[in-house]
């Protein structure tokens, strides 16, 4: 049956961890028709320094300016 991987970065709210895997077994559930008792969802954490994105790391303190750049001329 169903098993959908998830991967992020930490995610220090319990209580949001909790409610993003329910609302996701609810969503496969509704789209698939697969019983609940059959979908398993799995998080995997990964920490921002090894994580990159438009080849910054996840840790720069400008990550969210660097990471957007169309091209590494820019």
């Amino acid at each position: 049956m169903p098993f959908i991987h998830i991967t992020t970065w930490k995610m220090n709210n319990e209580e949001q961890v909790k409610g993003m895997l329910e609302d996701i077994t609810h969503a496969v559930h509704k789209n698939t028709g697969a019983p609940l008792d059959k979908i398993s969802v799995a998080v995997t954490e990964v920490a921002p320094n090894r994580w990159a994105d438009a080849g910054v790391v996840g840790s720069e303190p400008d990550f969210p300016v660097k990471s957007r750049r169309l091209n590494y001329e820019e």
